[in-house]
C-alpha cells in the first residue's frame, strides 16, 4: 500500500500541472475570445456567446430520460428498461407538470434466449433503452404542442452502437436507426439532447485546428500539445463564463460515418453552455432546418433557464425530474429472477454465471 501512495504522489503532480497548464491556455483563449475569428468550423465566428435567459412564458418544454438493468444467466439474458417524459407548462413560472406514459410507468422486461456474445448483449441492452426513449419522443412530440423537447444524451446514435451486418443484433439497430431518422425528419418542435458527462473532443480539435493555426504565438505548438490530452469539458469549464455558450458547430464533418442518412445528419448541430458557475459545460447537440445561429439561441435560453438554481449541478430541472422517474433498482431485476425461477425451477438455463456465484 506505501508503494501505491507513492505512485500516487507523482501521479498528483501530474494532474496538477497538467490543470495549470490547461489554465493558462484557458486565459489565452479568453484573450482572443472576443475577437472575431476566422476559422471555417466556427460559424459564428466567437468562442464564446452570450446567453440570455428565458422569460419562460407560455412555454412547455418536455424532458425525457431512461433507465436500464441487464443481467446475463447461463442461457437467458434479461434486460429491463423504463423510460418517461415529464412535460412542464410554465407561464413565467412553472404552471403545471405532466408524466407520459404516467409518474411511476411500469417497466418493460426484455428476455434473450440467442446465445449472444457480452458485447452484444451489452449492445442489445442498450438499443432496447435506445428504442423505448425515441419512441416515447416521437409519441410525446406527436401528442403534445411542445415548444422544445430535450432528450438525455444525444439526439443521434452513437457509431458504436452500429453492430456489423452479420450481427444477430442487426435487426434491432436497424428499427432503432428508423426511429432516430424519423423523429430528426423537420420535428414539429425544437429538438435538442443534453450530455451532462460527455467525453468529446471535437470542439478541442476545432480550437487546435481552426483558431491556434490563426494565432500568432511562439506558444502555439505547446498549447496545441495540451489540445491534444484534453476534452472539451475540461477546457471549456475554464473559457466560458457561466450564461456563455460557444459558437455552434457542425455535429460531424463525415457524414459517412453516421448511420444515419446524410441529408438527415447534415442538419444536426452542437454547442457547449456553462449554464452554473462551478459546474461543466453540457453538450447540447440540436436539430435545425435553417438558422442554426437562432436555434442555438432559442434552445440555449431555455436550456440556461432551466438550469440556474443549482450552482453546483447545471442539468435542466425537467431532466433531473424525468431521471428520478426512470431510476431502476438492482431489487426489481431480483424480484424478477427469483419469480422466473419459482415458475421454471433451478433449470441451468437460469444459473448465474461462475464470476457472479464463486463460493469464495
Amino acid at each position: 500500500m506505501q508503494e501505491i501512495l507513492s505512485e500516487l504522489n507523482g501521479i498528483a503532480g501530474k494532474v496538477e500541472a497538467l490543470e495549470n497548464k490547461r489554465r493558462k491556455l484557458s486565459r489565452f483563449l479568453r484573450d482572443v475570445k472576443d475577437a472575431e475569428i476566422q476559422g471555417e468550423k466556427i460559424p459564428e465566428k466567437k468562442i464564446s456567446i452570450p446567453v440570455e435567459e428565458s422569460d419562460m412564458k407560455k412555454k412547455t418544454v418536455c424532458g425525457i430520460d431512461g433507465g436500464l438493468l441487464k443481467k446475463a444467466y447461463h442461457a437467458v439474458d434479461l434486460v429491463l428498461t423504463k423510460s418517461v417524459a415529464v412535460v412542464f407548462e410554465f407561464d413565467g413560472r412553472l404552471k403545471d407538470v405532466r408524466y407520459i406514459p404516467s409518474s411511476i410507468p411500469t417497466p418493460k422486461l426484455s428476455v434473450f434466449t440467442e446465445p449472444l456474445s457480452k458485447e452484444e448483449f451489452s449492445l442489445a441492452a442498450n438499443l432496447e433503452r435506445m428504442e423505448m426513449e425515441v419512441g416515447l419522443a416521437l409519441d410525446t412530440m406527436k401528442s403534445v404542442d411542445l415548444d422544445l423537447l430535450i432528450m438525455d444524451g444525444s439526439i443521434v446514435p452513437h457509431p458504436s452502437s452500429n453492430p456489423g451486418e452479420d450481427s444477430d443484433v442487426k435487426q434491432k439497430f436497424d428499427i432503432v436507426r428508423n426511429l432516430y431518422s424519423d423523429i430528426l425528419n423537420r420535428p414539429p418542435c425544437m429538438f435538442a439532447g443534453v450530455s451532462e458527462d460527455s467525453r468529446s473532443r471535437k470542439f478541442s480539435r476545432i480550437v487546435s485546428d481552426d483558431i491556434l493555426e490563426r494565432v500568432r504565438s511562439t506558444k502555439k505548438k505547446d498549447l496545441k500539445r495540451i489540445l491534444e490530452g484534453t476534452r472539451d469539458t475540461n477546457l471549456l469549464f475554464h473559457v466560458l463564463k457561466q450564461g456563455e455558450r460557444t459558437s455552434y458547430f457542425q455535429y460531424t464533418d463525415d457524414p459517412s460515418k453516421s448511420c444515419l442518412p446524410k441529408d438527415v445528419i447534415d442538419d444536426v448541430y452542437s454547442f457547449y453552455i456553462k449554464s452554473t458557475e462551478y459546474d461543466r459545460p453540457l453538450r447540447v447537440d440540436f436539430y435545425a432546418e435553417d438558422k442554426p445561429a437562432k436555434r442555438a439561441d432559442e434552445i440555449s435560453s431555455i436550456i440556461l433557464s432551466l438550469s440556474a438554481d443549482n450552482e453546483e449541478y447545471g442539468v435542466p430541472t425537467v431532466l433531473i425530474e424525468a431521471d428520478k422517474r426512470a431510476r431502476l433498482r438492482e431489487e426489481e431485476l431480483r424480484f424478477i429472477y427469483s419469480s422466473l425461477q419459482d415458475k421454471v425451477g433451478d433449470v441451468p438455463s437460469l444459473y448465474k454465471l461462475r464470476r457472479n456465484s464463486r463460493p469464495f
